[in-house]
């Protein structure tokens, strides 16, 4: 897993590493900047630069940036690279003195900007076929003012690619959100670790392409900081999947419950009960209002059917309590919720199964927006339980306003987890799963091809599966996220993303699962 510090945390990397360990300052300096002309030297869209413009803050994200103006010089043609700096060289501290001053005895032209001079930036920027972004680091907050951001304004304006050192300026690295005037960049070059606003929107959308450099942050540093937030890999899903013995059958890989199901929406568990037979549940049963049950006897192939009473509605009704109940002491999982519906009775009988589940359960849907009635009831599943809600179900579960939960996802879930003791995955990009205990994942894979109407049930139908075969309820959540998103993404890549629906990204998980296990199954 790849840890994803807040502004903080990295400030005490720093701390750790420079006045704990005793690494100068100036070396992580220098070699951030030489991390940056790599990469700019690396891709193909500003590798024959000739015509760079750094622009740099007075901080030590400047200081970086008189590294990579003194690096490029070798490759500039005449006049170039040109640092433009907000204030004056005087005011420079510390190493961003120390590199400015290096910079400026080996050749690199530096005007010092204020108001009265901004106008010189204009036809730098105009002739210029690569500007680097050294004005703010990772440690600013709220929006630029003042000469910052009218330089910002005017770097907008213009068409050349923007190398981002650190972060974009302008992006806060704690949210990800963009109060004010903010780079876009192509490339963003970050350093030792990704910051949570690298991963979060709407920051995410101005990094462009992010490369994390090893500049030579030690792992003593990074393990006194103690980093929660974490962004999952392929290998830590490949290591998690239960292996499949030789000699097993269909009993030792789970027997799962979907309940759900109701007039007008009996597609959502068979999507769910189709995922998870392909995500490797042994056996896989639809418990469904009985007067719909000869549809899903239609719809259903490898997933059986249970019908259970419905008093002719079209809705699970209270009634059916006994016997769900009877049902679930054969039964290893449940995933409640998919296409449940919202009537009353339903309702009620959500919160009264509350109580007789023992067994580990995913819920989502209208099983959360059934026990969003009354909050108490989730305390009462007797197994792990794993909650799978969007912004909107998550207002509703939460009574925070859908801008809240999106402007703070990380804080939200894993406030909800450690509050009611359940793992919490919070749909988004990324979707975020955390769990009680505080430690959160941030998922890397998925996009615009999952917004589609059913996507959430595949998803339930993936967790459930993976819980059915003995995964943890963290791991079952955060495994299940990464193999739905990418076999969204790999869908995307064959269908195109406008045209992706909920039962492709089920045909595509088994890929998904194969690329994982290095094409093993």
């Amino acid at each position: 897993m790849l840890p994803v510090l807040t502004r903080a945390q990295m400030q005490q990397v720093d701390r750790e590493t420079i006045d704990g360990l005793g690494l100068p300052g100036a070396v992580l300096m220098e070699s951030a900047g030489r991390a940056v002309v790599q990469a700019i030297r690396d891709c193909p869209d500003t590798s024959g630069c000739r015509r760079p413009v750094i622009l740099c803050g007075k901080g030590n994200n400047g200081g970086d940036g008189f590294v990579v103006a003194r690096y490029l010089l070798p490759f500039s043609r005449h006049n170039f690279p040109e640092v433009f700096l907000c204030g004056t060289l005087q005011e420079l501290q510390g190493d961003a003195l120390t590199m400015a001053r290096v910079a400026v005895k080996c050749g690199v032209r530096v005007i010092e900007l204020d108001e009265e001079k901004l106008h010189l930036l204009a036809p730098a920027l105009s002739e210029a076929d690569l500007v680097v972004d050294a004005l703010l680091g990772s440690g600013s907050s709220g929006a630029p003012r003042g000469l910052i951001a009218r330089v910002i304004e005017m770097l907008g304006e213009y068409q050349a690619p923007v190398v981002a050192v650190d972060c974009p300026s302008g992006v806060d690295m704690d949210t990800g959100a963009v109060p004010g005037a903010t780079v876009y960049s192509a490339v963003t070059v970050t350093f030792g670790f990704e910051k949570i606003g690298h991963r979060l929107y709407p920051g995410r959308s101005h990094c462009g392409k992010i490369i994390v450099a090893d500049i030579g942050f030690p792992e003593l540093a990074l393990a006194k900081v103690n980093c929660q937030v974490f962004v999952s890999e392929s290998s830590d899903i490949s290591h998690r999947l239960p292996l499949r013995e030789k000699d097993s059958h269909k009993g030792d890989y789970g027997r799962l419950l979907v309940l759900g199901g109701s007039t007008g929406l009996t597609g959502a568990p068979v999507m769910a009960c189709e995922t998870a037979l392909a995500c490797g549940a042994g056996l896989v049963t639809a418990g469904v209002p009985a007067s719909l049950n000869p549809i899903f006897e239609m719809k259903l192939t490898e997933a059986m059917s249970r019908p259970f009473f419905d008093n002719g509605t079209g809705y699970l009704q209270p009634e059916s309590l006994p016997e769900i109940e009877e049902f679930l002491g054969n039964i290893d999982v449940l995933a409640l919720g998919p296409g449940l519906g919202r009537d009353e009775g339903t309702v009620r009988l959500v919160l009264e199964l509350a109580s007789k589940v023992k067994i580990p359960a995913v819920i989502d849907a209208d099983g959360l927006n059934a026990l969003a009635r009354d909050l108490s009831k989730l305390s009462l599943f007797s197994g792990p339980v794993v909650i799978t809600p969007h912004p909107g179900e998550m207002s509703r579960l939460s009574g925070l306003t859908i801008p809240q939960i999106k402007a703070s996802p990380v804080e939200t879930a894993r406030d909800f987890s450690a509050r009611l003791g359940v793992v919490v995955l919070l749909k988004g990009a990324p979707s975020v799963v955390a769990e009680p205990g505080g430690r959160v994942i941030l998922n890397p894979t998925g996009g615009p091809a999952l917004a589609k109407g059913g996507s959430g049930d595949v998803l339930t139908g993936a967790i459930a599966a993976l819980l059915a075969q003995g995964m943890g309820a963290f791991d079952a959540a955060f495994c299940g996220a990464y193999l739905h998103g990418r076999a969204g993404d790999m869908a995307a890549e064959s269908l195109g993303e406008y045209s992706v629906l909920a039962s492709d990204i089920t045909a595509f998980l088994p890929p998904a699962i194969q690329e994982v296990r290095g094409g093993l199954e």
